[in-house]
């Protein structure tokens, strides 16, 4: 299984490049603040609306650039 997670320091530096906070950039894009935070903190995954959202908001960012993809293995803890 693989899964889509946050690249949070790219994320980060997009949000400086638009003088945006994380509930700023929450409301823009239509999430609540604390789910933002938890994708940020790596605690959930971007649904695929989640990110798109993202993705339409940053234009200037690819898809590599905010996201990776990762292997989910049996036995890993992350």
């Amino acid at each position: 299984m693989f899964k889509v997670v946050l690249n949070r320091d790219n994320l980060e530096k997009a949000m400086l490049r638009h003088n945006l906070s994380r509930k700023l950039l929450a409301k823009k894009i239509g999430l609540s603040p604390s789910y933002l935070c938890r994708i940020l903190a790596g605690k959930q995954a971007p649904t695929a609306a989640v990110r798109q959202q993202l993705l339409d908001y940053f234009k200037g960012s690819s898809f590599d650039d905010l996201f990776t993809i990762q292997e989910n293995g049996a036995g890993n803890d992350d």
